[in-house]
């Protein structure tokens, strides 16, 4: 670990370019030259995007403060206390979302958002963004070597079966869980969705893992996920707790339904350090990490 370097920095970044993946979500590639110390540790670690006011474009002074100035590689204690210390007026939106494909031998990053309807600060950033924009992330800095901060996905070991369970805003997160697992993992991802058919896949799943998109079909966000893990738990739980410690879960979708997906899968007997959970949004407050 290089001495003094922070686990997670800011990078001051600009659009490269920006593409439609599917009806709802926009892959925006960013750049910068100090991208060439962003970990790629991949999984579902997460970072933090600081955007203009009012995306950039509809001010004449979109950025104000500190942050009116290049402030690559500002540690986070310094870069919270300067949104901190400004006005509402200046404030600017800071928003979670995950790391996707990182490639620092290019100096680039993508970032998949998903687009809620109605938008929110991030997802209008999104799909107004254009080469040239310019936008801060505060990620992790490859000479700290630090492969825990940020990351959820924690195994004790090697998953031999899993259950994963997410909604749209989980499948940057998912993509990069999956890419971790071995070729023989057994096991379940399950996807909630408004419209399955809008989403992009989970790619490099191994064969013994099965994938099942279910339909939010006008029911609370978190209600179809919950039906499907009852479903798991009823029938392939005991997969999971003869794997013991060699099995591991993983659930992230909006905030209130996390406590009932976590209560699902304790009552079917699995310890509570076998399963990593969390909420990547509110419903309504559109504080999406994906």
């Amino acid at each position: 670990m290089a001495p003094g370097t922070p686990a997670y920095r800011l990078f001051d970044t600009r659009v490269i370019r920006t593409r439609r993946l599917t009806p709802t979500f926009v892959r925006v590639t960013l750049g910068s030259p100090s991208l060439q110390h962003f970990a790629p540790w991949g999984l579902d670690q997460r970072l933090k995007l600081i955007f203009p006011r009012a995306g950039g474009r509809t001010t004449t002074q979109p950025w104000h403060g500190p942050f009116s100035a290049n402030v690559d590689g500002l540690p986070v204690a310094e870069w919270r206390a300067a949104l901190a210390g400004m006005t509402a007026a200046e404030r600017h939106v800071a928003r979670t979302y995950t790391t996707g494909s990182a490639r620092p031998h290019e100096c680039e990053l993508d970032i998949d958002f998903f687009i809620h309807h109605p938008t929110g600060p991030a997802s209008t950033w999104a799909t107004t963004a254009s080469a040239g924009d310019r936008v801060l992330v505060s990620g992790p800095d490859a000479r700290a070597n630090d492969r825990l901060h940020g990351i959820q996905w924690r195994p004790a070991e090697p998953p031999a079966v899993v259950l994963l369970l997410g909604d749209e805003t989980a499948i940057p997160a998912l993509n990069g869980i999956v890419a971790s697992l071995g070729a023989d993992t057994r096991g379940s991802i399950v996807l909630e969705a408004d419209d399955v058919d809008a989403c992009p896949p989970i790619e490099r799943v191994p064969s013994g893992v099965s994938v099942r998109c279910v339909a939010r079909a006008g029911r609370r966000p978190g209600d179809a996920l919950a039906a499907a893990a009852t479903t798991w738990a009823a029938s392939d739980a005991h997969h999971a707790r003869a794997a013991g410690a060699a099995f591991s879960a993983w659930m992230a979708a909006e905030s209130s339904a996390i406590p009932h997906l976590r209560s699902v899968v304790a009552d079917a007997g699995i310890p509570r350090e076998f399963v990593h959970s969390q909420g990547y949004w509110n419903f309504g407050g559109h504080r999406a990490a994906s």
